[in-house]
């Protein structure tokens, strides 16, 4: 009876001590699993937490990128207007500027030019005084005069034409102040040179004075 007992109690304790053994390796082998599994959901989520920033960069480089076009956008509609109104206000000739009289008078004095030397020349030639040579010489300084006369004009006419030039209503001024400045010059001088040519010529008629160069008269070259 009492070995009985006995070989129950080793039983027991031999079970008992085989269950916690394998107690014991399952815990083990389950803390492997959980042990690699850990390692396995930090590495996803720092590829998650990787993917994120990467899709969070693309976000805002897509926003940049958009903002950039929106500005540029805006530039080109904006201010890129506001420009171009500004320049083709430039381009447009004010009441004050197409009403200045000194543009009339520059006209004036270009034909006045013109026909105090046609006539001039129309009644040396019918007189017969002049040598051809001192004609030749009127003509000469006529065809300068008419050249510079024309290059003043061709400028007067960029001033005061709309879209010909960019120019502020006090460039335009300035502008027609100094032509007619020099078509005034040229005005004098013409007034002059024809007049002293009539005088050299009745003087020659009349014995008074030698022949000589109008050339000399002026000392031009």
């Amino acid at each position: 009876m009492g070995s009985l007992i006995e070989d129950d109690m080793k039983r027991i304790v031999f079970t008992g001590l085989f269950m916690l053994c394998s107690f014991l390796s399952i815990a083990q082998g389950v803390g492997s699993f959980f042990d690699q599994g850990n390692t396995r959901i930090k590495t996803m989520l720092q590829q998650i937490a990787l993917q994120q920033t990467y899709l969070s960069e693309i976000k805002k480089g897509y926003r940049d990128t958009e903002n950039g076009l929106n500005t540029a956008h805006e530039l080109k509609n904006g201010t890129f207007n506001l420009h171009q109104t500004y320049f083709n206000s430039l381009s447009q000739v004010s009441p004050a500027v197409k009403n200045n009289p000194k543009i009339k008078l520059v006209t004036a004095y270009e034909q006045q030019i013109m026909t105090s030397f046609d006539n001039e020349l129309s009644w040396e030639k019918q007189q017969g005084i002049l040598a051809s040579d001192e004609i030749s010489y009127i003509e000469k300084v006529y065809n300068n005069m008419l050249t510079a006369c024309t290059r003043d004009l061709d400028q007067l006419n960029i001033v005061v034409t709309p879209g010909l030039a960019q120019m502020k209503d006090a460039e335009r001024i300035e502008q027609i102040d100094k032509i007619y400045t020099a078509t005034d010059d040229k005005y004098k001088f013409s007034m002059s040179f024809t007049q002293n040519s009539r005088a050299f010529a009745l003087n020659r008629q009349n014995g008074g004075q030698q022949t000589q160069v109008l050339q000399k008269l002026y000392d031009l070259k």
